[in-house]
């Protein structure tokens, strides 16, 4: 599909060729007064020798002898020609007069030559000959090249042509500006969608220009970020694997010691629950920042609603637990190709959030179909009937140790199930969002590509 210009790009082409066009208009209108300019000095050169020199042959010798004074060589000056014409525009040489002057002619020049007595008589704009026997004609001098656009056809095609060439050279000085910082707005929305890897075209960090230094800054700006980025994940990654020796050293130790010394049963639950949570935090850090750093490898046809169902099944046992119910509605024939255990990750962290706050004698809905707008998008909800979440925390939800409130923390979770469902479907091509349900309560909208 061919993209549609950008605003920027049209702006460019108006404000250039507006300006193109401000010079064209400067220059006619140049034209046209160096051009009245030489017509009035023509005007004033007929009204001179050449129509005094005619009236005197035509008096001395009649019409012959004009006939014969006007095919003379070197009785006229080049570049002109000499018409006579008598009341009815018929030239005394027998000559047809341009077409671009027969309008004209007929309107201003005949009409003292027919002698029209009225209060209206008009302008004379040609010297008149008197021949012996008293006919009357004008004497009418132009020049030997008519120009071509003197006619309004002619004119308005010129016109026409004239737009057209500034169209398109505006357009083409347009594009040069404006492809360039195309391919930059390229880039920079690959950035923000995650590709940090993203970097300004060579031909466009190799130009000596403003936008070549603006495509270099912006590639060290990209290089900083994806270090930035990439030190942070090694970090994590670091730590969680410092932490997890200490904790299996931990964990066997509490072993031995309750061998020998048995604690209360409630204090030893506390101590397993708290190393168990432990344990799933630096696993989801682990699982975060291999999302955030590696490629899926393994992907399968999965069918969607058998794995939903699937899924649902096994988590209703924790939804019993807290007088939850579950409700799966799902389209049959919808397939997608993933990863089974990542996309299963996905969805089960979005669905223990929703059960985790929904309140007890409620139900959470799950549902699936095709969208509606895009029959290759598949749509899975998820929705709560909890207390929601505040409208301006929407989009933040789904980043790391994201809290509510200073006393949001349970004690339940490690506070990046969301961000690590984020990253799964993101993994897939999807995306997911949330949004407030009515009349309370979360709903979590997953977007996936569909398989066919």
């Amino acid at each position: 599909m061919t993209p549609r210009p950008s605003p920027l790009y049209l702006r460019m082409a108006l404000y250039i060729g507006a300006a193109i066009a401000g010079f064209v208009l400067l220059g006619l209108a140049s034209l046209v007064l160096v051009a009245s300019k030489q017509l009035e000095s023509y005007l004033e050169a007929r009204e001179g020798n050449l129509g005094r020199d005619a009236a005197q042959v035509l008096a001395s010798g009649g019409r012959p002898a004009l006939r014969q004074w006007m095919t003379t060589p070197g009785t006229l000056p080049d570049g002109v020609t000499v018409y006579v014409l008598d009341g009815e525009g018929r030239d005394l040489g027998g000559r047809d007069l341009p077409p671009q002057y027969v309008r004209f002619v007929d309107r201003f020049v005949l009409g003292a030559v027919r002698d029209e007595d009225d209060n209206f008589r008009p302008i004379r704009l040609a010297p008149l000959l008197v021949a012996p026997d008293g006919q009357r004609y004008a004497f009418l001098l132009l020049p030997e090249r008519i120009a071509p656009w003197g006619s309004p056809a002619a004119l308005a095609a010129l016109t026409i042509a004239a737009l057209i060439v500034i169209a398109v050279v505006a357009a083409l000085i347009a594009r040069a500006f404006g492809r360039p910082i195309g391919d930059l707005q390229s880039v920079v929305r690959a950035l923000s969608n995650g590709q940090i890897s993203s970097r300004a075209p060579a031909e466009l960090t190799a130009r000596r220009d403003e936008l070549g230094e603006l495509a270099r800054d912006f590639d060290a700006m990209a290089m900083q970020i994806e270090n930035l980025l990439a030190s942070r994940q090694q970090l994590m990654r670091d730590m969680s694997h410092e932490l997890r020796s200490p904790l299996a050293r931990l964990q066997a130790a509490i072993a031995l010691a309750e061998r020998k010394h048995p604690l209360p049963p409630a204090e030893h639950g506390r101590i397993v629950a708290e190393l168990d949570r432990m344990n799933q935090a630096i696993g989801d850090v682990l699982r975060l920042t291999r999302l955030e750093s590696e490629p899926i490898r393994s992907k399968h046809l999965l069918k969607l609603d058998v794995f939903l169902s699937d899924l649902v099944t096994d988590e209703r046992d924790e939804a019993t637990t807290r007088e939850v119910g579950l409700v799966l509605e799902s389209a049959t024939s919808l397939e997608v190709v993933a990863d089974p255990q990542l996309l299963r990750s996905g969805f089960e962290n979005v669905l223990r959030n929703a059960i985790r706050y929904a309140p007890a004698r409620s139900v959470v809905d799950v549902n699936t179909h095709r969208d509606p707008g895009n029959e290759k998008t598949i749509v899975v909800t998820i929705e709560d009937r909890g207390p929601g979440v505040p409208p301006e925390m929407l989009e933040r939800i789904f980043e790391p140790y994201t809290r509510l409130s200073a006393d949001a923390d349970d004690g339940q979770g490690s506070g990046l199930g969301l961000a690590i469902a984020r990253r799964v479907f993101e993994a897939h091509g999807g995306r997911i969002t949330a949004e407030v349900a009515e009349p309370c309560g979360l709903r979590v909208r997953i977007l996936l590509p569909a398989a066919c």
